[in-house]
């Protein structure tokens, strides 16, 4: 089926039809101790004026929504002032392939990271670009020296830390593996001090070749980035399956770890039949990944680089020195099964494919958001304890949910769907 078909299948299906399709949770899951949580009804599905809907962004009064259109080469801008009715407020032009889109803390400025790559992996390059929301023109650009993926705003708003993949040609064998590494150049951290005008910005280069725990030193390939309330930058080497840690005031690396691997019962066979009793051990391979209030990390481990099948194919809570503190193992994948959204069709590959992650504290509860590229789902965790999340409910999504975005403003959640072109809103119940 086309892109455009399914956009006009979606924009014909009630959002309440497909919440159902799911098995979404009744409004209100019992805690312990008698303790009601709060949960997520859906209240929107947006279909975006451009192509794609890729990676989210708010305004820090929430009433406005940014979103990646790679396709398009442009930075959308959606009304949220109503989440029951999201209206398109235009667009801005950036050109190449926009990647990932942040808000300064001021509401004045998005900043957008844009690949220009084109293909030519042996030579990656990559810009900043800088909108004044205002105006909606792009005040400054700035060469980054290569291939971005992700940008995040430290919480002071002081610092915005970039990874700088400088990505893998996937078809090129290295090895006697296609799309296998070592593919230089390396990628690195750019971190970029937000101090005076767009212009006079402060970009520098952090290295992360070397790091202990990286499968590929030499080659790191950097695809995710959060920054935590101290200034330190959690940094996903994906196809390494490792993490970084950067400290941005200094400029250094003050950490890094193996994500290691995961061993447990899965479906690993295209067959028609939902069964997770085959033996399966594989590296996680870590995409997004979120700083929690208890100052640990959460990773979606969907896996890339590893042969077939494989990807964690789950979530994972670690400490900042790798020490595991909860792995879902089969139970995220079951309750996609369990709502009927497990892609059976992905068994013999990496399966659900969790990809994104969101963290929140939303009205006194800390969520966790884990979403599933394949699934075409949301799973939604209570992360009170970090050791021991708590599953609350499973929402249907647009087509391949890539950014999750958690708005405290508007006590709503929203997942950016790449494949029909969509922003689905769910709202929190009283």
């Amino acid at each position: 089926m086309t892109r455009s078909s399914l956009r006009l299948l979606r924009r014909a299906v009630p959002v309440a039809v497909l919440a159902l399709a799911v098995g979404v949770a009744p409004a209100y899951a019992g805690g312990g101790g008698g303790r009601q949580t709060p949960l997520f009804a859906p209240v929107a599905t947006f279909d975006v004026a451009g192509e794609v809907a890729e990676i989210l962004a708010a305004t820090p009064d929430g009433r406005t929504v940014l979103y990646t259109d790679s396709a398009a080469g442009e930075v959308g801008l959606v009304d949220l002032t109503r989440p029951e009715q999201p209206r398109q407020l235009g667009a801005v032009p950036v050109g190449g392939e926009p990647t990932s889109v942040t808000v300064t803390k001021d509401g004045r400025y998005a900043l957008a990271v844009v690949d220009d790559t084109d293909g030519a992996f042996a030579t990656p390059s990559g810009r900043l670009v800088v909108v004044d929301l205002r105006t909606r023109a792009v005040v400054s650009t700035r060469d980054l020296g290569g291939q971005p993926d992700s940008i995040a705003l430290s919480p002071d708003g002081r610092f915005a830390a970039i990874a700088i993949e400088d990505q893998r040609d996937e078809e090129l064998t290295v090895g006697g593996v296609e799309g296998g590494l070592p593919q230089p150049p390396a990628g690195f951290l750019s971190v970029v001090e937000l101090r005076g005008a767009p212009a006079e910005w402060r970009v520098d280069a952090v290295p992360l070749t070397g790091l202990p725990g990286a499968a590929f030193a030499q080659d790191p390939e950097p695809e995710y980035v959060d920054v935590d309330r101290d200034g330190v930058a959690a940094v996903t080497l994906q196809e390494n399956d490792a993490v970084a840690l950067v400290d941005l005031r200094q400029r250094r690396v003050v950490g890094s770890f193996s994500a290691g691997t995961v061993s447990r019962p899965a479906d690993t066979a295209d067959d028609g039949t939902v069964a997770f009793d085959d033996p399966f051990t594989a590296p996680r391979e870590p995409d997004a990944v979120q700083w929690t209030p208890g100052g640990n990390l959460v990773t979606a481990d969907e896996g890339d680089l590893a042969a077939e099948p494989s990807g964690g194919r789950g979530w994972t809570v670690s400490s900042p020195s790798g020490q595991v503190l909860f792995s879902s193992g089969t139970s995220a994948e079951q309750a996609l099964a369990d709502a009927g959204r497990y892609p059976d069709g992905r068994s013999d590959d990496k399966g659900a494919e969790f990809e994104g992650a969101e963290i929140a504290d939303l009205r006194g509860t800390t969520y966790a958001f884990i979403g599933s590229e394949r699934g075409d789902a949301v799973l939604v965790y209570d992360l009170g304890d970090e050791r021991r999340p708590r599953l609350l409910q499973v929402l249907a999504t647009g087509d391949a949910p890539e950014g999750l975005l958690a708005v405290q403003r508007q006590q709503v959640f929203l997942a950016s769907n790449e494949d029909d072109g969509t922003i689905s809103v769910f709202r929190l119940g009283r």
